[in-house]
């Protein structure tokens, strides 16, 4: 199961739609794993940007709270 498209840009939900159409159409089981295991990438990268953007609020927090 793959998580929500909450952390997507516009252009990775685009993404997310093709693969899981090509996924869906898929004609062997390796095809179907490769558009999974690639959609997957794009969530984990996602979320990967999300944490990054929360610890930098973080910092610029208590840099400006020390200042």
């Amino acid at each position: 199961m793959l998580p929500d498209d909450a952390y997507l840009t516009p252009e990775e939900k685009i993404l997310v739609v093709k693969l899981r159409s090509e996924m869906f159409n898929a004609m062997t089981l390796e095809h179907m794993k490769f558009y999974k295991a690639e959609m997957e990438k794009i969530y984990e990268q996602a979320e990967r940007r999300e944490a990054f953007k929360e610890k930098m609020k973080k910092m610029e927090e208590e840099i400006r709270s020390h200042g």
